[in-house]
């Protein structure tokens, strides 16, 4: 059984509504009732006409979540997946529409449930003398045949009549305006959606239903039943084409009729437990594929704007823009919450710009180059011996390093830094040899890009440092060992600096350090492989000393100290390179 953050289920609603109203003074929840009003139509500050909806909760932000200015004046909620009674439906028109010479109109979404109660409800207003109007929405294209069925069901592409109509009536339209474009909607729109999983009720030992592995559920609304069919899963952009194909099926009664050439706004909608990372994507998957079709999408909303608890899926809403001023509805804006607001620039996406172009690793490196030259060829010649071995001897580490970094990190240092040698292998054949700084400079730029992470980072602060400092260093009466060891101390203390730790930390400090303190304390006399071979040395006992260490820098910092056990996989990582550099 999943843990659901919740104290009863009898009360779950109830204490939701209760944490909305709480955070914003602008809304009320009306006592002993399930329903939100904007404050100013309470307070008299509203005129025109109020548009009104709701439903069963589970579906959060839904409708709550709408209620604020250019959108719903009132919002009513029933228990999950419930619809809510007449009489909470008639509190919520009433709060609005009571002495409202202009009218509400009631937006229902087409559930069997909710039309009875929301219609039962508007008659009884009706009766007790306020001006009511009514539209059912259902947007469902899941269906290839509506014959037998209840209709379409309503799925979040009918949050494209709540904000265009909501606009609308901000504006000063009539309640029989508001009607009319509400019909236009209902037939320009479609929805479908898929499921990689069931959501649970509140309460509940388990999900609604289980969806076999490595398939979908295509189809499906938001009250956790099944969809219309069963398929196999795929990748982001298999899964949309199956959606925008299923959309759009010519022998489907509720298909979408998109023609070539057409204007468009889509909602890409998460069902409730799909990462931010996978929405993002399918909303990619969207813009391209419709685009692909010959169809121009003007608007393009993501999020989680009509759920279904914590099911892992989403659905994609799209609108024929028949008429121009549906976009201007769609930008006006709205002091409702849940509403998503995309950074539209005004003046079209064929408008020309110029993104200017600056590249500071090319930059660095040309700086850098002319200023530290190799006369000895022999000295040029080791150094690409060196990083060749580098790359040769470095990923026999990689599992060592996963292993070591998986009991307190993610386990995959050693992938990592092999992304980096492979980086600097396909760099190998055009690094300029006879210039140490620049190669340095490089490589910071090799393992920034190619690594990513804080271990990226930290290996390009570290050469970008030690290039920084190599190339000015007065060479006169001073050693090549001695130029060296100051920049990579240089080097090291930036890495301390901006990482945040020092010796003793449990990081790859505690192999650094020691490396570059060989280095320094070195006799001249001695030559490339035996400088390196002390460093080599020096670094190996440092990573062996940081087992049993306490971790007070990194991400092993946060992990329980029975948990961080063997050596700092950092740590070692250094020590692994400066072994192969040494064995050349």
């Amino acid at each position: 059984m999943a843990v659901q953050l919740i104290n009863t289920s009898e009360r779950c609603v109830d204490e939701a509504l209760e944490g909305l109203a709480a955070g914003n003074s602008g809304l009320v929840l009306l006592p002993e009732q399930r329903v939100v009003v904007e404050r100013a139509w309470l307070a008299g500050g509203r005129r025109g006409v109020a548009v009104v909806t709701g439903g069963g909760s589970g579906h959060e932000p839904f409708a709550a979540g709408y209620v604020g200015e250019g959108m719903l004046a009132s919002a009513v909620a029933g228990s999950v997946f419930t619809s809510p009674p007449p009489a909470s439906v008639a509190a919520a028109i009433a709060a609005v529409g009571k002495d409202n010479p202009d009218a509400v109109l009631v937006l229902v979404f087409n559930y069997t449930g909710d039309r009875v109660n929301f219609g039962l409800a508007v008659e009884r207003c009706r009766a007790a003398g306020m001006k009511v109007g009514m539209f059912v929405s259902g947007d469902d294209s899941a269906l290839a045949q509506v014959t037998g069925t209840a209709g379409r069901r309503g799925l979040c592409g009918t949050l494209f009549v709540l904000k265009i109509v909501g606009a609308m009536v901000q504006t000063g339209a009539t309640l029989e305006q508001a009607l009319e474009t509400c019909h236009k909607l209902g037939g320009a729109m479609g929805t479908i959606g898929f499921a990689a999983s069931a959501c649970q009720m509140p309460g509940a030992p388990k999900p609604l239903f289980t969806v076999p592995q490595g398939m979908l559920e295509l189809g499906l609304g938001v009250h956790g039943e099944k969809g219309a069919a069963t398929i196999k899963a795929g990748t982001a952009s298999e899964v949309m084409k199956t959606l925008l194909d299923n959309l759009t099926r010519e022998d489907s009664e509720t298909r979408l009729d998109l023609q070539k050439g057409d204007d468009v706004a889509v909602i890409v909608n998460n069902l409730g437990c799909t990462s931010e990372l996978e929405m993002g994507i399918l909303r990619r998957e969207a813009v391209v594929q419709l685009k692909q079709r010959g169809i121009n999408p003007v608007r393009v909303y993501q999020g989680s704007l009509m759920t279904s608890l914590d099911m892992k899926g989403a659905h994609i809403s799209v609108l024929r823009i028949l008429d121009p001023t549906w976009v201007t509805f769609l930008d006006a804006p709205t002091s409702a919450l849940a509403w998503p607001t995309p950074i539209i620039h005004k003046g079209g996406e064929d408008e020309a710009f110029s993104v200017p172009e600056y590249d500071l690793n090319l930059s660095a490196r040309e700086a850098l180059g002319s200023s530290y030259i190799l006369k000895d060829p022999a000295h040029a010649h080791a150094l690409r011996a060196c990083l060749e071995s580098l790359v040769a001897k470095v990923p026999q580490h990689e599992e060592l390093l996963n292993t070591l970094d998986s009991g307190c990190g993610d386990g995959d240092c050693g992938t990592t830094l092999l992304l980096g040698i492979r980086a600097i292998s396909d760099q190998l054949p055009s690094l300029p040899t006879t210039q140490p700084a620049a190669i340095l400079a490089t490589l910071a730029a090799v393992a920034s890009f190619s690594m990513g992470g804080s271990s990226g980072g930290l290996y390009s602060i570290l050469l970008t440092t030690a290039a920084s400092h190599l190339a000015p260093h007065p060479s006169e009466g001073v050693s090549p060992r001695a130029r060296w060891a100051w920049a990579l101390r240089k080097g090291v203390e930036a890495v301390g600096k901006y990482g945040g730790a020092r010796a003793g930390d449990r990081t790859m400090l505690d192999a650094l350090l020691p490396a570059v303190e060989a280095l320094d304390t070195a006799g001249d006399a001695l030559g490339l492989r035996a400088l390196l071979q002390a460093m080599a040395a020096a670094a190996d006992l440092g990573a062996r000393r940081t087992e049993g260490m306490k971790a007070r820098a990194g991400r092993a910092s946060y992990v329980r100290e029975e948990n961080v056990t063997g050596e700092d996989a950092g740590a070692r990582a250094v020590a692994c390179m400066l072994q192969a550099l040494a064995s050349y």
